[in-house]
């Protein structure tokens, strides 16, 4: 049997790390009992604090009333099949044209379909 080694993990990189990304990240501040998004695209952790107290002391709410989170990267564009079912986007937003099979998938209610990306792998959509 081979032997593992396993380095220490340093926790002050770990959280120099963790620092840096928090800091670089957008987040948007939102009331807990509506749901309401009240601030977005604030730029920091730091700066989302300030602003969700300034937010929380002059609407009169209490602490436990006003959230914030980091907000997610949106993807470029509309993901799917195009309107016209002709194209796909992928998540990167990478379109390819989709091809149809003439074969009716009866589980499906529809013909196959799918597409070959840029590395000539096959994907199916249905």
């Amino acid at each position: 049997m081979a032997e593992a080694t396993c380095e220490p993990v340093d926790i002050y990189d770990f959280m120099e790390e963790w620092f840096n990304l928090s800091e670089d990240s957008t987040f948007y501040i939102y009331k807990v009992s509506t749901g309401a998004v009240l601030a977005t695209n604030i730029q920091g952790f730091e700066a989302a604090k300030r602003k969700s107290s300034e937010l929380r002391q002059s609407l009169g709410l209490k602490w436990d009333d006003i959230k914030f989170k980091s907000e997610r990267s949106r993807a470029k564009g509309t993901v799917g099949v195009s309107g016209s079912g002709n194209q796909f986007t992928n998540n990167r937003g990478e379109r390819y044209p989709i091809q149809y099979s003439r074969n009716y998938n009866p589980s499906k209610r529809s013909k196959f379909s799918g597409y070959y990306d840029k590395s000539g792998n096959w994907n199916d959509l249905s």
